[in-house]
């Protein structure tokens, strides 16, 4: 697994757990949670693939990307 997919996967495991805290904080069903979330992974596994380059599967790393990029050249103009 390279670089870019490794990203791409904590970013998705980090949506999925900010909507689990929301889930809760919501208080929602604690099996209405447990069943929601394959589906919400599923879901952002299937946008992953359609959204960027498909090889890679990655969505969120594109945003990454973008800002490390905007970041070097911040780093670089001090």
């Amino acid at each position: 697994m390279n670089k870019m997919q490794m990203t791409d996967q904590v970013a998705k495991g980090g949506v999925l757990g900010i909507l689990v805290y929301l889930a809760n904080k919501a208080n929602l069903d604690q099996e209405f949670i447990a069943i929601c979330m394959p589906v919400v992974a599923g879901a952002l596994a299937y946008v992953s693939t359609k959204i960027g380059d498909p090889e890679l599967a990655s969505f969120l790393d594109q945003q990454t990307a973008r800002y490390a990029k905007k970041k070097a050249k911040e780093d670089a103009a001090e």
